[in-house]
């Protein structure tokens, strides 16, 4: 019955990974810049991701225009 079981093979457990240091927090002028930087991107971006449509808008009507019925007509 030797060969039917074997052992269990060991479980490795990676040991822990290393602390990451501190960072410290940005200084009020630092945060108060980088909001600034942000809020100018967003807003040179704004224009150009704004959609744009025809001259006859979204809400406009369609123009009619006579359909085919059926086939080859």
């Amino acid at each position: 019955m030797g060969g039917l079981f074997r052992a269990p093979k060991p479980v490795i457990i990676p040991p822990p990974p290393a602390p990451t240091p501190a960072v410290a927090p940005p200084t009020p002028e630092q945060a108060g810049q980088q909001t600034q930087a942000e809020a100018r991107s967003r807003a040179a971006r704004g224009l150009e991701g704004t959609i744009a449509t025809s001259d006859r808008g979204v809400l406009a009507p369609l123009p009619r225009v006579a359909r085919k019925s059926l086939l080859g007509e």
